[in-house]
């Protein structure tokens, strides 16, 4: 097999990093199957944090690693694992680290994707999952199991891959999916290290394929429905993707903040409204998972104690034309193309307070719209924006 040349390594962040991480944990990811775990378990594939690296930490396995790492392999074949995502999508980019795999590192790897309708194998796997980890390999019964998925035959998304070592600066590698499969819906993958050892992360970019059922009240800007981030005016400290995120946030580090505006007033006036008078604002957009009526907001500034924005407005619009994720960043980034859309009150300017999650009832019912304007003033801090509504019929 010859390596691919599909990779980089680059400093800047790719484009697709803005969507939704779906094999994260935190998104109901899961190991399904892995056929070796001797020195650090599967899971830590699928930890949303960074992977770290203790000096004088050891198992009775041998040295802690923060990743996948299986026995140094001597029979034949190679290691690979199974994974679920918890909400299946269309994958648009992989991340993969090896950081502080230096010497362990798997040297080569490759990623198949599939979308399973029958999953009785993988369920049956996953019930047994609980008994293997850190010090363990498959047993030769589940080995058995998880080769009836026939997995090697899974659509190869991306190819026999060769890796860094996990040095700073070489250890992140990054993967533009190929556009064939832009709007193919996967419910699985299986990750293959040629022949053994160590990879610390697997970052799986993309948006969730889901259904939303008529009447049924949704977070329609959720991540977990499809809902995904598209354009926004400033994100110096944290992307608005972390808006629609799962759960609250964690740590401040887990919304959306813009810089200090520069040019903001050397005395600060309130209007005749209580409001302040700021000459510039920042705003993130958003695409709701459907087309939707909105019945209720919820904005929560959690954690945002001494750098929540003083005020905010909602604004929706109906875009009805189809475009793919990148053309309709392009499109929504641009202030002539931002112009000439019609965008309909959701929420009047209101204001904000620090650390705290206010729901906001509409007075009535606003809809059909497809896209959230979201504008802060000044600036500042958003941890979560919650947009509940029903599928517009």
């Amino acid at each position: 097999m010859k390596d691919s040349a599909v990779m980089s390594t680059a400093t800047k962040q790719p484009w697709y990093m803005e969507l939704t991480d779906l094999a994260c944990s935190d998104m109901g990811t899961k190991i399904v199957f892995a056929t070796d775990e001797w020195f650090a378990a599967a899971d830590n594939l699928l930890q949303k944090s960074n992977p770290i690296f203790i000096d004088d930490k050891f198992t009775t396995y041998g040295k802690w690693m923060d990743g996948w790492e299986s026995r140094r392999k001597r029979t034949a074949g190679h290691d690979w694992s199974i994974i679920e995502l918890g909400h299946p999508g269309a994958i648009r980019g992989i991340v993969l680290d090896t950081r502080f795999f230096t010497g362990n590192q798997a040297p080569r790897f490759s990623l198949q994707a599939v979308e399973l309708k029958d999953t009785k194998l993988t369920d049956s796997l996953l019930t047994k999952r609980k008994s293997y980890g850190i010090g363990t390999k498959t047993s030769e019964e589940d080995l058995k199991t998880a080769n009836e998925l026939k997995s090697d035959a899974w659509t190869e998304i991306i190819p026999f891959t060769k890796l860094n070592p996990g040095y700073e600066g070489i250890s992140v590698h990054h993967f533009e999916i190929d556009g064939k499969f832009s709007g193919k819906r996967w419910t699985h993958l299986r990750l293959n290290m040629f022949p053994d050892g160590g990879i610390a992360r697997l970052r799986a970019y993309g948006l969730v394929k889901s259904s939303l059922p008529a009447k049924t009240m949704e977070d329609l800007a959720a991540a977990r429905n499809g809902g995904v981030a598209l354009a926004v005016s400033d994100a110096h400290y944290g992307k608005p993707a972390n808006l629609i995120a799962i759960g609250r946030a964690p740590t401040m580090a887990d919304g959306w903040e813009t810089a200090r505006k520069p040019n903001r007033p050397a005395i600060l006036k309130p209007n005749a409204s209580g409001m302040i008078d700021f000459p510039d604002f920042d705003w993130c957009i958003l695409r709701l998972c459907t087309v939707g009526n909105i019945v209720k907001l919820l904005i929560d500034t959690n954690h945002f104690k001494g750098n929540f924005p003083e005020s905010c407005i909602v604004e929706g619009c109906l875009f009805t034309e189809k475009m793919d994720y990148k053309e309709e960043t392009k499109y929504f980034s641009d202030p002539k193309n931002l112009a000439k859309i019609k965008w309909t009150p959701v929420l009047p300017r209101v204001k904000l307070g620090p650390h705290r999650e206010v729901t906001f009832e509409l007075p009535k019912q606003t809809g059909p719209i497809s896209h959230i304007r979201l504008t802060i003033y000044p600036d500042g801090g958003i941890s979560r924006l919650r947009v509940y509504g029903t599928k517009a019929e």
